[in-house]
C-alpha cells in the first residue's frame, strides 16, 4: 500500500483496484487478527520502538486490548461499516492518521485516508511495517480495501473521493473543517469532524516538590512526550499549566519542573526548525496585539517560554515551547480560567474525580478528556465526545418477537 500521489494523472489506475463497495462486520476477526500482526510486528521493530507515539499505537492494537474495547459495545454483532470512509489527517501530528485508520477499519469500512503533507519517520515506518503485513496471503482483502494518498491542499481529486464517500472523518483546524462541511456529498453521507482545541495541565505544586528526582524526570519525560514530541501542536498538547498550592510551594516547583523539562529537551537533542522558531516569536506577538500591551514572560531556557497571563485571549496560540503558567490556591475557582474549546486536562498530584467536579457542567467550556501527565497523545474511540466506532458504523434495529404466552393489550 504505497502512499499514492492521487493529484498526478497517472495514479487513476489505484481505484481499479480498490475495494469501494467492501464492508465488513464490527471489529471483524480477521481485521483483529491483521491489527494483532501489526502490533506485534511494530512492538519487534527496534527502530519503531524508539518513538513514543507509534509504541503507543502498537499497544492499542493488541488483540488483548481490542477484546476489551468490543465488549463496551453490547450490539456489535448489529453492526457493521458502512462502506467507503474518507479520512483527512491533520498535516503537522505524526501517526494521527493511523488511528483514524483503524477507527475505520474496527468499524468495518473500507478507507481512503489523506497523509500528512509533512515528513515524520515514524510514518514511513508505520507504512513500511503496513505494507508488509497486508502483503501476506491472509490480509490482502486489507490491502485491496484500504489505500493511503497524498493530495495538494485544494485537490479536486480528494473533492470527488468525498463527494462518492459514504462517510467522512476530517481532523483539522476550523478553516479546514469549515471547508470539508461546504463540499456536496452522498444524502446518507455520515460526517465526523475534529476542530481547533485548547488543552491544560493542573499540577500539585506540594506533591511535586515531594517527588525525589528521578520521579522528577520521569514527569518531565512524560510532559516532553505531551507537548515538545509534537512541537504542542496537537489539539491535546497544554499550553497553559495550572500550579495549585502556596505561593512558596509553587515558586519551588516551577524552579524544579522547568528545569529537569530544560535536561530532558537537552538529552533528547531537541532542535526547533528555524520557520518554527519564527512562528514562535509571531505567536507572541499576536498575543501583545491583541492585549494592547506587552505580556509578562519569564524564560526559562532558550526553549522554554512562560507567560503570566490570564486569561490568555480566546484564540492565542501557544506552540513550540511557550506555556501561560496560572497559580491557584485550590482547584475550586479553575472553571473560570478554561477556555471554550478547552479539551484535555492533564494532571499530576491531582484527584481527578476532584478535578472532573470542578469542570463538569461548566458553560464556559467543554473539557472532553481528564488524563495523567503523560496520557495527552493517547487517541481513543471517544474523542472530543464523540463516540468514534459507534458513528462509523451503522447498526441494524432489530426487535424480538413476542415470547411465546406472552400477547400485547389494546
Amino acid at each position: 500500500m504505497p502512499i499514492i500521489p492521487i493529484d498526478e494523472p497517472a495514479a487513476g489506475a489505484w481505484r481499479d483496484t480498490f475495494d469501494f463497495s467492501s464492508r465488513r462486520g464490527f471489529f471483524d476477526e480477521s481485521t483483529v487478527a491483521f491489527l494483532q500482526e501489526l502490533s506485534l510486528t511494530l512492538l519487534k521493530d527496534a527502530a519503531a520502538r524508539q518513538y513514543p507515539d507509534l509504541a503507543t499505537f502498537a499497544y492499542f492494537c493488541r488483540r488483548a486490548n481490542l477484546h476489551t474495547l468490543a465488549q463496551r459495545y453490547g450490539d456489535a454483532p448489529q453492526r457493521s461499516g458502512w462502506g467507503t470512509v474518507v479520512h483527512v489527517a491533520p498535516s503537522n501530528i505524526p501517526i494521527n492518521f493511523a488511528f483514524s485508520l483503524v477507527f475505520g477499519l474496527l468499524a468495518g469500512n473500507s478507507n481512503i485516508v489523506r497523509m500528512p503533507s509533512r515528513p515524520f519517520p515514524q510514518n514511513d515506518l508505520f507504512v513500511e511495517i503496513f505494507d508488509r503485513i497486508a502483503g501476506l496471503p491472509d490480509f490482502r482483502a486489507i490491502a485491496s480495501g484500504n489505500v493511503l494518498v497524498r493530495t495538494e491542499r485544494d485537490s479536486a481529486r480528494l473533492t470527488e473521493l468525498v463527494t462518492q464517500a459514504d462517510g467522512l472523518v476530517v481532523w483539522g483546524g476550523d478553516a479546514t473543517v469549515a471547508a470539508f462541511r461546504s463540499l456536496p456529498k452522498r444524502p446518507r453521507c455520515i460526517e465526523v469532524y475534529f476542530p481547533d482545541r485548547r488543552s491544560s495541565a493542573v499540577i500539585d505544586a506540594a506533591a511535586y516538590v515531594a517527588l525525589p528526582q528521578d520521579a522528577q524526570r520521569r514527569l518531565a519525560y512524560d510532559f516532553f512526550n505531551d507537548t515538545f514530541l509534537v512541537d504542542q501542536n496537537a489539539c491535546s498538547s497544554p499550553s497553559i499549566v495550572f500550579w495549585l498550592g502556596a505561593a512558596d510551594a509553587v515558586a519551588s516547583a516551577k524552579d524544579s519542573f522547568w528545569t529537569a523539562l530544560d535536561e530532558e529537551l537537552k538529552r533528547r537533542d531537541y532542535r526547533l526548525d528555524p520557520t518554527a522558531r519564527i512562528d514562535k516569536h509571531l505567536d507572541l506577538m499576536a498575543i501583545t496585539q491583541t492585549l494592547g500591551r506587552p505580556v509578562h514572560l519569564t524564560p526559562r531556557s532558550p526553549d522554554i517560554w512562560c507567560l503570566e497571563e490570564r486569561p490568555l485571549p480566546r484564540d492565542s496560540d501557544l506552540r513550540f515551547g511557550q506555556f501561560a503558567e496560572i497559580t491557584l490556591p485550590s482547584l475550586d475557582g479553575i472553571d473560570a480560567y478554561l477556555r471554550s474549546q478547552e479539551q484535555t486536562l492533564t494532571f499530576f498530584g491531582i484527584d481527578p474525580d476532584a478535578l472532573l467536579r470542578c469542570v463538569n457542567g461548566g458553560t464556559g467550556h467543554s473539557v472532553d478528556r481528564i488524563v495523567p501527565i503523560g496520557r495527552a497523545l493517547d487517541i481513543n474511540p471517544l474523542w472530543d465526545g464523540k463516540d468514534i466506532l459507534a458513528i462509523l458504523s451503522r447498526r441494524i434495529d432489530l426487535v424480538e418477537p413476542p415470547r411465546a404466552g406472552r400477547t400485547g393489550s389494546v
